[in-house]
């Protein structure tokens, strides 16, 4: 069961998993601590964190270890939950279960996502008081949690004073908040960087083509696709998978080969529309008992 939950969950597969967690309810299978971890990573990883957090209150009064916080604190954090996420994280302490790497892990990534530069911070700065060594992995939430913010001179200088070389990630997270926040002249010294270290990774070449794009540096940006061509490198399309009605529907950025697409990209057309006319639902009723108050 925790094999095809883990399926499920790598597949979003919502109908799938719930039609699992009967089956496992019906035949009364033993709700073991890694089985209900399953479960709560499976329903967070499938978009229903209120599911997930239904599973975590039930396992709660019962047995449980911090890979179950791990997978809760974390769904939180993946779905916007980041003040809560971080509320579970201190009652995962007060409940005198010690966070492991994966904990903070969760954590510095939720911290990332929701700006929260001084609680990250203070987290990284708790690892080892923890016990927790820190790894690379740690290294690149901070770097990623600082060039979201803007922060991006303080993010090449916290990757030049590790203890450890920066990997792919690091440069990664840092040349995308160089993007995002103008400093381009930091974006193309972190573009090289990575295209040294990684010379086959196509995202590479195509980040550092994009800065010069920007600045309308078009000979160099095409520079870049040539090299990439004399590497033998080629990009690969991203593409997202979503569940409908038991049916998995695969798309590519411009692609218009579903059946559907005239509909998918009206629909697109009314949320931008709402988007410039600042029109805002309220979506969070619908999660607020999963989050408690």
């Amino acid at each position: 069961m925790v094999s095809v939950l883990c399926a499920c969950a790598h597949l979003g597969a919502l109908n799938r998993g719930k039609a699992v967690h009967r089956y496992i309810l019906d035949q009364q299978l033993p709700l073991t601590v890694i089985l209900q971890t399953s479960l709560i990573d499976m329903y967070a990883k499938c978009g229903s964190i209120g599911d997930a957090w239904g599973v975590f209150v039930e396992a709660s009064a019962k047995e449980t270890d911090v890979l179950m916080w791990n997978a809760m604190i974390g769904g939180l954090a993946s779905h916007g939950f980041i003040r809560e996420s971080l509320q579970l994280f201190h009652k995962m302490r007060e409940s005198e279960f010690y966070p492991d790497e994966i904990t903070f892990l969760c954590l510095l990534s939720a911290c990332s996502h929701g700006g929260l530069v001084k609680e990250a911070w203070f987290l990284f700065a708790s690892l080892e008081e923890s016990g927790v060594e820190p790894k690379s992995e740690h290294y690149a939430c901070m770097v990623d949690v600082l060039s979201r913010a803007g922060l991006v001179k303080d993010a090449f200088g916290f990757i030049s004073d590790m203890p450890i070389k920066p990997t792919g990630s690091m440069l990664g997270a840092l040349l995308n908040g160089c993007i995002n926040h103008g400093n381009f002249e930091l974006a193309e010294t972190v573009g090289k960087k990575l295209i040294e270290l990684q010379p086959h990774n196509d995202g590479r070449y195509v980040g550092l083509a994009n800065v010069y794009a920007i600045n309308k540096r078009f000979g160099a940006a095409r520079s870049m696709r040539e090299a990439m061509e004399k590497k033998g490198v080629k990009k690969v399309a991203g593409h997202s998978i979503i569940e409908l009605n038991g049916t998995p529907h695969r798309f590519i950025a411009h692609d218009k080969t579903h059946l559907d697409s005239g509909k998918i990209y009206a629909v697109l057309h009314l949320l931008g529309t709402w988007m410039d006319l600042n029109v805002y639902i309220d979506y969070s009723e619908d999660y607020h008992c999963c989050v408690g108050s």
